[in-house]
């Protein structure tokens, strides 16, 4: 029998090794969790800082003529495609070859006449300058966000929402795992019944604002044919597949007189950055902050030329808050345009009525 000290040292050693082996455990546990818990933070921040949807890895993607640009788009089923990330455009709005020259003068073709004299029938306004929606599940603090936006919107243009009675155009919104928890997608302008804007669970009122702002008919800001003159897209940053997220349009409707680094619709500095770099700067290599933060005053003053009020804000010109006429976009019958210096108002069997001339 071995002696009585032998055992105890025995024993104390085992008790120490053991000790030593849950601590080890214990560091590990703590170790791991300190690594989720980070990597958590960086997927919260990612979503934050792109406020754009995750790249489909199940969607064909093809090139088509959208509003007179050659475009790369995802082909999402039901004769639908996603545009830009976060737009979701029809069939209709699509093209395989670009847009032929209009003269609102000339008698329409019989496609042109189906399609409302708008080719691919680009951009349907809301008619009444209303909104028309309906809404699907949507948890608590969406609705809130929802409603935020909503006033965000109708305080400050000439916005309306509406929730449908009876109408036959509408979009319906819902909370979708088709996004990442913080994202959204929305369909480009009134697609009858089949209008959608689909919310991450955690959607901020910022980024519902922006994705109403597509279903009202207006893309990126960082799409501007001018906005090489105000900033500086470095491509080298960009995700490989989203390019065409910064590429300019060249036939895209510019609504104000310059280029804003605030607008609901501007992209984040670091959206789509693949290495933690910034994507877009100012001219002088800085980045900015106030992109999709609240509607800008360049907002309201757009939005407003897009859908005016009844009210003529210059009596002696029949052409004041009119728009020009655009091939991206597509036309109802009472419609207003101003072409070659002249009001024209669209007929009820698609021809144009030319009116007064403008003033300027």
């Amino acid at each position: 029998m071995l002696p009585l000290y032998l055992i105890i040292t025995f024993l104390y050693k085992l008790n120490i090794t053991i000790m030593k082996i849950k601590k080890i455990n214990i560091l590990k546990t703590i170790t791991l969790s300190a690594v989720l818990l980070f990597a958590s933070c960086q997927k919260e921040n990612i979503d934050e800082s792109t406020n754009a949807n995750l790249p489909s890895t199940t969607g064909k993607t093809i090139e088509k003529y959208f509003q007179g640009d050659l475009v790369t788009v995802e082909d999402i089923g039901n004769g639908e495609f996603l545009y830009n990330s976060d737009i979701i455009l029809s069939e209709k709005m699509l093209s395989d070859a670009p847009p032929a020259p209009f003269d609102p003068k000339a008698a329409p073709s019989a496609a042109e006449a189906d399609q409302k004299l708008a080719l691919w029938g680009s951009t349907n306004k809301w008619p009444n300058n209303t909104v028309v929606y309906v809404l699907g599940n949507l948890n608590s603090n969406l609705r809130s966000n929802l409603n935020e936006a909503f006033r965000r919107w109708t305080s400050k243009t000439n916005i309306k929402f509406k929730e449908r009675t009876n109408e036959s155009y509408y979009v319906t919104i819902y909370e979708s795992t088709n996004v990442c928890s913080g994202c959204g997608r929305a369909s480009f302008g009134v697609q009858g019944t089949r209008g959608t804007v689909q919310l991450g669970y955690r959607a901020s009122a910022s980024l519902i604002a922006h994705e109403l702002g597509h279903t009202l008919g207006f893309v990126h800001e960082q799409t501007r044919s001018d906005r090489d003159n105000y900033v500086i897209i470095k491509w080298d940053n960009i995700q490989s597949g989203m390019e065409g997220n910064f590429r300019k349009s060249s036939s895209a409707q510019l609504l104000t007189r310059k280029f804003d680094i605030n607008s609901i619709m501007m992209y984040h500095p670091y959206g789509f950055s693949k290495n933690g770099q910034p994507t877009i700067t100012l001219l002088n290599g800085q980045t900015y902050n106030g992109a999709q933060k609240t509607i800008s005053p360049l907002d309201i003053e757009g939005t407003n030329k897009a859908y005016p009020s009844d009210n003529n804000p210059n009596p002696s010109d029949p052409c004041a808050g009119v728009l020009p006429w655009s091939s991206g976009q597509s036309y109802t019958t009472g419609d207003k345009v101003t072409y070659a210096g002249y009001l024209y108002t669209l007929q009820s069997n698609n021809r144009w009525l030319r009116g007064g001339r403008c003033s300027n």
